[in-house]
Formats: C-alpha cells, structure tokens, sequence
C-alpha cells in the first residue's frame, strides 16, 4: 500500500461511483433518446398508410381499441423494437474495460 492519497481506498470507491452514475449517460441515455426519434418517425410514416381504425378491424375485432390508443400501442411498440436494436448495438460496441484490453495485463 502506497499513502499516496491519489491511490487510497477513499479514491477508488469514489471512481466506481462515478463510474456507475456515468453509465446511465453513457449507455442507457444514447438508447433511449435515439429510439424514441426513431420510433416517432416510424408511427409517422406507417400511420399515414394505414389507419388504426381499419387495422384494429383486421387483426382484434373482438377488442375496444380507439384510434388514439392504437396510435399509442404502434408507438410503443416501435420504441420497444428501436430500442432493443440500439441497445444491441450499444453492447457490441462498447470498450473493452481498462487493464483487459492490454493482454490480461
């Protein structure tokens, strides 16, 4: 053990914090905040092909499913499916962790 204070137990709880309160920013928020655009625009422009109306005839007939809330359900399921892909693609690309990435070293 070194009485460096820069190196001391103290410092590397703090980093972990840190590091835990950063990882919302750094992975959960480039997730969500991308696929709910994304998802925006996908019930844009498959709303204006099909109406929810004539959708809920096809598929649930049996169902009470007004048109707001047949817009509401595409929406979250074009998030769902949006952020599903982005964050796949936020775990495959992330960083090795430090001291890993070096041979184990």
């Amino acid at each position: 053990m070194s009485d460096d204070p820069k190196h001391g137990p103290e410092v590397e709880a703090e980093e972990t914090r840190t590091d835990q309160g950063t990882w919302f920013v750094r992975v959960v928020g480039p997730v969500i905040w991308p696929s709910f655009l994304v998802s925006a625009l996908a019930t844009w422009v498959f709303f204006l092909a099909i109406d929810p109306s004539d959708l809920h005839a096809a598929t649930f007939p049996g169902w009470e499913i007004g048109r707001q809330t047949g817009y509401s359900i595409g929406f979250l399921m074009f998030w769902a499916v949006s952020a599903g892909a982005s964050f796949l693609t936020a775990v495959l690309v992330r960083r090795p962790e430090q001291g890993k990435s070096e041979g184990g070293k």
